[in-house]
């Protein structure tokens, strides 16, 4: 008799153990979490000074609702309400749960648990544990689901299709990594929680071992939300981390190095007696934002600027910028470093008393930041769409398949820093919920032994060939099609990978690099469509600004009203869902309740 799952999840992060665990909480326990590596990805590897969790205020002092929270995640524009109230009104039970799996979220003496202000956001809503915080979440996490509830976990597996019938996904396939064989995997439902399609970009912040499943999605039939919209922000390249809060908050010097070794302090140059302010203000307002762009935004512009002269950008932690002066700085900055007593005479001693934790990071990793400059470019960090899916993270076009995490398109132009953790909780406990609400038959897929059947020949026909390279793809990508986007050399870039597509190759330098290489041009495809369709109606907005003919186009203010939806035909733009307002006498919910 074939084996059946209940649901299957895909990926073994922050996303992913949470939509096991609540499920096992529903008491829907025939499940498993598929993985390539159970350490991969980008919960478990990557942070910044203090990466944040953003969740309702539970200060005890703050007056937060619901409703205002989702205000504010609804306020960048181009946000679904829904979404936003779905993701506000379950913070509280997430993040609780969290605590009491051992996620130390600092607390204060009368037992709440105090915030602080992230990018994008102006209420101290933001909480952390350190730098690694979606680490430990995924650490503490995948010890309830792997060893209390006992779920099982299919590692060493690359999901390479999902299985679809009569426009219902009933399972997977996959590449088994130590076998090179391929396997299906039936199941009633499919969670894919796989994250960003982080392999289209050169100068990218993901983890390394981070690639996304896009692709697979896109193939499955899906449609995407956002998908246009991602933040790109300061990192360092050599080891992939963002350069953000303390980092920047300590105002460190700005360095770049041409080909002869020789150095140049740019940023006063560029950005006048405003540099320093700038620096520290990227400390929370890391991401670049179009709004900002005659702003604090100008330091993203001038790193790239020095880099696309061909010059190495670094950050130098042992010397003061040249025209620094703490009497100088502006108010904000001179009242932060006084009342976090980080008043110091270099930037180093400053990050010392302010965060050294941060400082250890980096020694971690080779790289004593006492002695040694950090290379750093304008990156690719995360994707505020994804696949469109409705309040329960299904998708709206393929039943049955449940998208959450950051594969999800759960987040508008901008969204508040850290709000993308709250998001894989809420989507974990919503896609769980709505599971447990539906008939479950359990029917064999009629397509599962044909699809195995293709799969196979595309294993005997394999050939390996060591020269298939297509670096160049994602180095265009990063040079016109992130923060700074050029419609011509989109278009250009979009004619080259449709070619690559029409014909695309058998031979590979191994059987995976064949579906990673192909994932990776068809979400590189489907951004390029989105880019080039929409940003000449929306114009500049968000964290890209757009250029026609060599000139920025203005914002339209209007479709901030819109969500802009892809399909297989193109774009199409859907005014967004108000946040929901609900006026029904409690007796009505306890009604419901009993029932």
């Amino acid at each position: 008799m074939r084996k059946i799952y209940d649901a299957v999840i895909i990926g073994s992060g922050a996303a992913a153990y949470s939509a096991a665990d609540w499920l096992f909480k529903e008491n829907i326990t025939d499940i498993a979490v598929i993985t390539e590596n159970r350490l991969w990805g980008t919960s478990r590897n990557t942070g910044s000074d203090k990466q944040t969790y953003y969740k309702i205020s539970m200060d005890g002092f703050s007056q937060d609702s619901p409703y205002k929270m989702a205000e504010d995640l609804f306020s960048g524009g181009s946000t679904d309400g829904v979404k936003a109230l779905v993701q506000s009104a379950n913070s509280a039970r997430c993040f609780m749960r969290l605590y009491e799996y051992g996620v130390n979220f600092p607390r204060d003496n009368f037992g709440g648990f105090p915030g602080y202000k992230t990018d994008h956001d102006n209420t101290c809503r933001a909480t952390s544990v350190g730098p690694l915080t979606s680490k430990i979440m995924t650490e503490k996490l995948e010890e309830k689901v792997l060893f209390s509830n006992k779920t099982p976990l299919l590692d060493n597996r690359q999901v390479v299709k999902i299985i679809t019938e009569n426009n219902k996904a009933c399972g997977v396939v996959v590449l088994n990594k130590e076998t090179d064989a391929f396997e299906i995997i039936e199941a009633e439902n499919v969670i894919a929680a796989t994250g960003a399609p982080a392999c289209i970009y050169e100068h990218s912040v993901y983890p390394e071992s981070q690639h996304g499943m896009t692709g697979v999605l896109l193939d499955a039939g899906v449609n995407l939300c956002n998908f246009s919209q991602w933040q790109y922000g300061m990192s360092s390249t050599d080891f992939r981390w963002n350069v953000s809060g303390s980092f920047m908050q300590v105002i460190p010097r700005f360095v770049s190095i041409d080909e002869a070794g020789n150095e140049y302090e740019f940023l006063a140059e560029n950005l006048g007696d405003k540099a320093n302010d700038f620096v520290f203000l990227k400390g929370y307002q890391w991401p670049f934002s179009f709004d900002r762009m005659n702003a604090s935004s100008q330091v993203d512009i001038a790193v790239n600027e020095e880099i696309k002269q061909g010059r190495n950008v670094y950050l130098d932690y042992t010397k003061n910028p040249e025209n620094y002066c703490f009497e100088n700085l502006f108010e904000e900055a001179k009242e932060y470093l006084t009342k976090t007593d980080s008043v110091a005479p270099t930037p180093i001693e400053r990050l010392e008393k302010l965060n050294p934790k941060a400082i250890d990071v980096y020694l971690r990793q080779g790289i004593d930041l006492h002695k040694d400059k950090l290379k750093i470019a304008v990156c690719a960090q995360h994707n505020n769409g994804g696949v469109y899916t409705d309040m329960y993270y299904e998708s709206y076009v393929v039943e049955n398949l449940y998208v959450i995490g950051e594969a999800a398109g759960s987040f508008g132009l901008v969204r508040p820093g850290g709000s993308a953790l709250n998001d894989t909780q809420v989507g974990g406990l919503m896609c769980a919920k709505h599971i447990k609400n539906k008939k479950s038959e359990k029917t064999p897929c009629v397509k599962a032994e044909k699809i195995a059947d293709c799969f196979r020949k595309i294993s005997d026909d394999f050939q390996v060939d060591e020269t298939v390279d297509y670096s160049f793809v994602k180095k265009q990508m990063s040079n016109f099609a992130a923060f700074s986007r050029d419609k011509e050399e989109c278009e250009k870039l979009l004619s080259a990978i449709r070619k690559i597509l029409e014909n695309y190759p058998t031979k590979h330098k191994d059987i995976s690099s064949y579906f990673y290489d192909k994932d990776m041009l068809l979400s590189a495809e489907a951004l390029l469509v989105a880019i080039i369709e929409e940003m000449p109606v929306t114009g500049s907005r968000g964290g890209a600004f757009f250029k026609e003919n060599g000139k920025v186009k203005a914002e339209n203010i209007e479709m901030r009203k819109d969500l802009t939806i892809s399909d297989n035909t193109g774009i199409y733009f859907q005014r967004v869902n108000q946040i929901p307002v609900f006026d029904e006498p409690f007796e009505k919910y306890l009604k419901l309740q009993s029932e």
